[in-house]
């Protein structure tokens, strides 16, 4: 009987100063798992495409970890699509997803593996108790966002992010979508399965700083939004409803100036229903683009990532 292993993806985006620290740590944590309950590890990490030196740290730290394997995107195709690359290489009975600047904590892994074990849990999903120090409009907007996909989709991602343990399963469901934009946190949930939460408090970036603009965040909102629910469609049919309820009044209002001999010059009128039609079909339109925009995407039927080049070890950990 072949002896249960763990597989670790981490993605990685312009990491390279701190990468040999995060590979230290985790490594350090998986050997004493390893110690005490006798599971095998691998370590994945996925270059997304970076512009420093994280390549050829990559190389370095394949030289002298045996568990670890390094593979790199031919070009920056963004985090879902470097989890989605990491998870079709893990070969682990059960897989965690994690990020490499190390606000994730490694410590939290016997906790994951052992919820997992117990043979009751599918899914381990670590949320954030409480927000990393960040600007308030990020806070805002972050919270915000969760209210209105909970809204949309009855998902409830409060806290969610890519911490999370995903048994076999669940990784051969994942690789069974072919979906070319992915919501990675997103998808996990609608997937389904058996789910446990762990609360944590992230730790501290041991270095560089957050890639995610808020151009990017905002993006990635509303592609989460539009790909998980066709609601924002029905705007389209409420402001209709709207306009024309209002179109109703103010065609009363003029009809009875008219029948009682007040009718007034209309150019206030006409220029507010102007703006009122323009502004309705204006988002009408930015609504359905998103979606065209998703079908566009999935027509053409391109894959999610290209893979340019792979690191296998050769050593053994001591």
């Amino acid at each position: 009987m072949s002896q249960t292993t763990l597989s670790v993806v981490a993605p990685v985006y312009c990491e390279g100063d701190h990468l040999p620290e995060f590979v230290a740590a985790l490594t350090a944590e998986l050997i004493q798992l390893k110690s005490t309950s006798g599971l095998n590890y691998e370590i994945i990490l996925v270059d997304d495409g970076s512009s420093d030196n994280t390549w050829a740290v990559m190389r370095t730290l394949t030289a002298q970890h045996a568990n670890l394997r390094c593979l790199r995107l031919s070009r920056n195709f963004g985090k879902d699509a470097a989890l989605s690359a990491g998870l079709a290489a893990a070969s682990g009975d059960a897989v965690i997803t994690m990020d490499s600047d190390m606000q994730h904590p490694a410590s939290l892994i016997p906790e994951m593996v052992a919820l997992w074990r117990s043979g009751n849990v599918d899914v381990v999903d670590v949320r954030k108790q409480e927000r990393q120090v960040e600007t308030l409009l990020s806070k805002l907007c972050a919270m915000s966002f969760y209210r209105i996909f909970r809204m949309l989709t009855s998902y409830d991602l409060q806290g969610s992010g890519d911490f999370k343990l995903l048994d076999r399963k669940v990784v051969e469901a994942w690789k069974s979508l072919d979906e070319r934009k992915l919501f990675y946190r997103g998808l996990t949930s609608w997937m389904g399965f058996r789910h446990e939460q762990i609360m944590f408090t992230p730790c501290r970036r041991c270095g560089g700083s957050s890639k995610w603009s808020m151009a990017r965040r905002v993006t990635l909102a509303v592609d989460s939004m539009t790909s998980f629910s066709g609601k924002p469609l029905l705007l389209i049919g409420i402001i209709t409803l709207l306009f024309y309820a209002l179109s109703f009044f103010v065609g009363c209002e003029t009809l009875w100036s008219y029948a009682t001999g007040q009718a007034r010059s209309g150019f206030t009128t006409v220029i507010l229903l102007i703006l009122l039609t323009g502004s309705a079909i204006l988002t009408g339109l930015c609504i359905m683009s998103a979606y065209l925009h998703h079908a566009f995407i999935e027509l053409k039927g391109r894959p999610r990532y290209l893979l340019a080049e792979t690191l296998e070890a050769h050593t053994t950990d001591s």
